[in-house]
């Protein structure tokens, strides 16, 4: 059985939206929100808060009564069920890939002598996760689940498609773009299949991980729908996520823990 560990990366500083791992979707910040969903996938000993952000630090700690913890940067401290990885600047500056945070905390499971398999990582911009789908998940790293293990959830692309997009050039001109020539006026039902990651979940294996890595060229596809594929990058995508209807998101373990 492969042994994972979830990542949940919660910077403080947020371009799209301020201050957007504490802003709350149907009364729960979107932090909170990852950490449930983690805890239906692993162990809370297997789950590895990385911020730098105080705030961040005390809503989790308030919501899941953690009285006590220390805060050493770039080490894995115990937080309550959890771990803690407080980074540095350097780890959470505009500019810090995941991968980098990532391999960080590989290196120090590695300094604490713990060995993994592979990560799954969620990230708090996905506020919706159902539970068929986290059930899926750690089923499939329970029984498939490796050290090469690449698998991205996507969503099939519709209205805003490649065979409809252009490069638009210096004189004010559109281009389309190569490779979809014979589908420039097709219905949308005609379309090619197309898929674009969510961003709600990513299982990385320890070789890509220490590739500085977070998928490889071929992964497996996670296949996910509306509304479950809502990703919070600007402010439109959380007006979004706060209109949801209550049935449908019945599911997410979010709404039994009022």
């Amino acid at each position: 059985m492969a042994k994972c560990f979830v990542v949940i990366p919660a910077r403080g500083g947020s371009k799209g939206v301020i201050g957007k791992n504490l802003r709350k979707v149907r009364g729960k910040s979107l932090i909170v929100r990852s950490v449930i969903h983690a805890q239906e996938i692993v162990e809370g000993r297997n789950i590895v808060l990385s911020t730098d952000n105080h705030e961040i630090i005390r809503e989790v700690a308030e919501v899941f009564k953690i009285e006590k913890y220390r805060l050493e940067s770039n080490k894995l401290n115990e937080f309550g069920p959890f771990w803690l990885h407080f980074r540095d600047e350097l780890l959470s500056a505009d500019e810090t890939l995941i991968t980098e945070v990532l391999l960080s905390i590989r290196d120090l499971l590695i300094e604490l002598k713990i060995n993994f398999d592979l990560m799954c990582l969620l990230q708090p911009t996905s506020p919706f996760r159902n539970i068929n789908e986290l059930i899926k998940i750690k089923n499939f790293i329970q029984n498939e689940g490796s050290q090469i293990t690449s698998m991205v959830s996507v969503r099939q692309v519709e209205d805003i498609h490649p065979a409809r997009m252009y490069h638009r050039l210096k004189n004010g001109k559109l281009q389309p773009l190569q490779g979809f020539t014979e589908f420039r006026g097709a219905r949308r039902q005609d379309l090619p299949e197309i898929y674009i990651r969510d961003g709600g979940f990513y299982l990385i294996g320890d070789e890509l991980i220490s590739s500085r890595l977070q998928y490889s060229d071929s992964p497996i596809s996670f296949e996910r729908v509306f509304p479950w594929t809502i990703n919070i990058d600007g402010p439109s995508d959380l007006l979004l996520a706060q209109v949801v209807a209550s049935e449908e998101l019945i599911l997410d373990p979010n709404e039994g823990l009022k």
